[in-house]
């Protein structure tokens, strides 16, 4: 009898924050220009200082409240997506269920290690896109390492 092969190893992942570079860059150049305007002699309105403040702080709230609408799972025996933030809808796909996996980068996220990653369910028509993740490849390896294994137990 041959011995079960039995992983306790779970991988959670969420959106990339890298998704967000753009708006960080944006802040990042807001209190330039009024690092800029304090340090060139000029006054800095307090109106305007507090707007850049509390835009920034809005940007870096939403876009990890976005984040966090998002998360997908590779466990033993099938991939779990949950997605909401009051209301959670919980979706699992069953390793026998999948037949193939792709991943999509652009220029962009080649540029900042992330992107997109399509799990098909026995037809291209049926898939999973599991959008904006840090290390797709990682993601698919870790997956086809986990659906190897599930599949040899159960025949």
């Amino acid at each position: 009898m041959g011995k079960k092969e039995v992983s306790n190893e779970i991988l959670k992942v969420r959106n990339s924050r890298r998704v967000y570079l753009p708006f960080y860059f944006m802040i990042f150049i807001l209190f330039g220009t009024m690092l800029y305007i304090k340090f060139s002699g000029r006054v800095v309105n307090d109106l305007a200082l507090k707007l850049v403040i509390f835009f920034a702080s809005l940007v870096v709230v939403i876009t990890e409240i976005h984040r966090l609408g998002n998360s997908y799972e590779i466990n033993d025996h099938s991939i779990v997506h949950k997605k909401g933030y009051f209301n959670i809808f919980s979706s699992r796909f069953e390793f026998g269920a999948i037949s193939d996996s792709d991943v999509h980068q652009n220029l962009w996220h080649r540029l900042f290690s992330y992107g997109n990653v399509e799990v098909h369910l026995f037809s291209r028509d049926n898939r999973i896109d599991i959008k904006n993740i840090n290390d797709p490849y990682g993601f698919v390896k870790f997956l086809h390492k986990k659906m190897g294994n599930f599949r040899r137990r159960n025949g």
